[in-house]
């Protein structure tokens, strides 16, 4: 049974997950559809899927330590117009080039004051088609030895300068996404930035970087939980 604790990466990753507001997002009005532009609008259930792993980079004692997460999932609900609420998450096994590492976990929500949020359609030419953000305090924890000791680290997350988390949108037509090889809806970011939380131990390695690339569906059957139906943001 994989433990509770507090913890997320991008995806988010993107992915993945909705956001406590719509950052710089235009002001644009939001339909979230099936499958298609003129699908009919879309409300329910969603889950958002990482595809591949989400890399991370910090520096400790002046050189660049990498690390990954194998995968992270995202659920929540949605109303067509972009607002909705994150409902439970899990994130896979992460490993850093210096030893730190976390075993794959739950996450706890039950400490976020607010996990309400919305998604914004904001195209940008050859680029997104909208914006998806997480303002919610989420952090995530590794351990293991620094030389010698025992550390625990715990890193929150800020995008753009603003604490929490924001990804591009791509739908699944857009020959710009970052997935190119999955017909889906997909989240992408690549300029997050991870800092170092209180708590942590002296010898934890300072800010940095992380990304990551996801997926995001929602159910042809509601309630299934079978997550096989197809999104697309419009205005």
């Amino acid at each position: 049974m994989k433990a509770p604790i507090r913890i997320v990466t991008p995806l988010v990753a993107a992915s993945a997950a909705l956001a406590l507001t719509a950052g710089t997002a235009s002001a644009a009005t939001t339909t979230v559809r099936e499958e298609t532009a003129t699908g009919a609008p879309y409300s329910g259930n969603w889950q958002v899927t990482t595809v591949g792993t989400l890399d991370f980079a910090v520096t400790f004692l002046g050189s660049r330590v990498t690390g990954s997460c194998e995968d992270a999932t995202l659920q929540g609900t949605v109303e067509s117009t972009g607002a909705g609420e994150l409902t439970a998450a899990s994130l896979g096994a992460c490993q850093t080039s210096n030893g730190l590492s976390s075993p794959a976990t739950d996450l706890d929500l039950s400490e976020m004051p607010d996990r309400s949020g919305s998604v914004a359609y904001d195209p940008v030419p050859d680029g997104r088609d909208g914006v998806l953000t997480i303002g919610a305090g989420l952090n995530f924890k590794i351990e293991g030895q620094v030389l010698g000791f025992t550390v625990t680290c715990y890193y929150g997350f800020q995008t753009g300068g603003a604490p929490g988390l924001a990804f591009d949108i791509y739908n699944r037509d857009n020959p710009n996404r970052p997935l190119p090889a999955h017909d889906d809806a997909q989240g992408a970011a690549d300029d997050i930035t991870l800092v170092r939380q209180p708590g942590s131990s002296a010898l934890c390695p300072s800010n940095g970087t992380g990304s990551g690339a996801a997926i995001a569906r929602g159910e042809s059957v509601p309630g299934s939980g079978v997550y096989d139906r197809k999104l697309y943001v419009t205005s």
